[in-house]
């Protein structure tokens, strides 16, 4: 999302990114004061927070990683981060008190993209906090930010009932990747025609930033099915060549052939983003967590097999609302993803694939990033 804000060249405008709940989690490496003037400086958390704060961010970070190893571990972390839950004072200044220092008599505006972020700072500066997902469990309301742009009326109407204030709650549209609005059109109509035909196809495997292992093994297992089948496979492993490196040789241990896969990393958010960009007309379905990426299928007309289990707060209500909308199939461990080529076939056969896309296309405003940053260079 602060790829899109990247556009604002107003005075007094800073982005923080967070290091936390998603694979879209920004990881800018930009190093600006939030007093810069001229354009939009980007901080992510490590930069800012040092001593205890950094600890207690690290810590954090820890505990997510160790939630997504399945089984148990994945079981006790959807426990503890239930939707409604919500972090005590205690918890918001430990992890706060480097970020709050940094901002503390700040008199611009404050972007950030996670509602933990939001209660930090909305006492001290004025925050927009990006609300990018469809879902909004309890814990994503913060009634005390200055403004709160959200994709959706449904999305808004659940954090008014949460407590926020209908002045402050922006309905924007979907916020997709200004990457992929501008082309998103002939992609689709490109996408149509390909779903329709006997052609192989083209399937998108998106990890989460934390590599959930019921994941990372369902889209290896999914991805030896499909080329097996006689399609394409690209895998999109978001940053480090190691992490890419483990997947590659996944996937020969599982006789795919060479050819017939591309395994796609970056070295930070910016790259990997413009590398999905270059891919995304050739996309004709997507294989990932039901996280930001759930967007794509609900306005881009880009069928979907959401990876079960849900894990995290806003997962299950993203899933729902895919399902709903019919754009979204599940995908349950790896036995079905064994069959995931075999599926796609039948799903094909019976036109259901073409189904899926169309309605995922025309049904929503796809233009929510445009719309949040000609809304803040009027407020700044």
């Amino acid at each position: 999302m602060l790829l899109a804000l990247s556009r604002l060249q107003a005075a007094g405008i800073a982005g923080l990114g967070h290091v936390g709940e998603s694979e879209d989690s920004p990881s800018e490496d930009a190093r600006c004061s939030p007093s810069f003037r001229g354009r939009v400086p980007r901080l992510t958390v490590p930069e800012v927070c040092t001593g205890t704060s950094g600890l207690a961010w690290r810590l954090a970070r820890l505990g997510y990683h160790l939630g997504s190893r399945g089984g148990a571990a994945t079981w006790l972390y959807n426990h503890l981060r239930s939707p409604d839950a919500r972090p005590s004072e205690f918890q918001l200044s430990l992890l706060g008190s480097g970020l709050r220092q940094t901002f503390a008599g700040y008199e611009g505006i404050c972007i950030v993209d996670h509602p933990l972020l939001a209660q930090i700072l909305a006492p001290v500066c004025r925050v927009a906090y990006l609300h990018c997902e469809i879902a909004a469990p309890g814990l994503s309301a913060v009634p005390a930010a200055w403004r709160t742009f959200v994709p959706l009326e449904s999305t808004r109407q659940k954090l008014l009932a949460a407590g926020c204030q209908p002045s402050a709650v922006r309905v924007t549209g979907l916020v997709v990747e200004p990457e992929l609005v501008d082309n998103a059109e002939s992609a689709f109509s490109a996408r149509m025609a390909r779903l329709a035909s006997d052609q192989p196809l083209t399937v998108g495997f998106f990890a989460s930033g934390a590599e959930p292992r019921p994941h990372t093994s369902s889209m290896v297992t999914g991805a030896a099915s499909v080329t097996l089948a006689g399609h394409k496979a690209v895998l999109s492993w978001g940053t480090g060549m190691i992490r890419a490196s483990k997947v590659q040789l996944a996937l020969r241990k599982e006789g795919v052939p060479e050819g017939s896969f591309r395994v796609i990393w970056a070295r930070n958010r910016r790259a990997t983003t413009t590398a999905v960009a270059q891919l995304f007309p050739n996309l004709d379905l997507v294989v990932c967590a039901a996280h930001e990426r759930t967007n794509w299928a609900v306005g881009l007309g880009l069928p979907m097999f959401a990876l079960l289990p849900n894990i995290g707060p806003f997962a299950a209500e993203n899933y729902a609302f895919a399902s709903e909308q019919s754009v979204c199939l599940p995908l349950d461990g790896t036995a079905n993803a064994a069959r995931l080529g075999d599926a796609i076939a039948e799903l094909r056969r019976t036109g259901r694939l073409v189904e899926m896309a169309r309605n995922g296309w025309g049904r929503y405003p796809i233009t929510g990033a445009e719309t949040i940053a000609r809304e803040l260079l009027s407020a700044a």
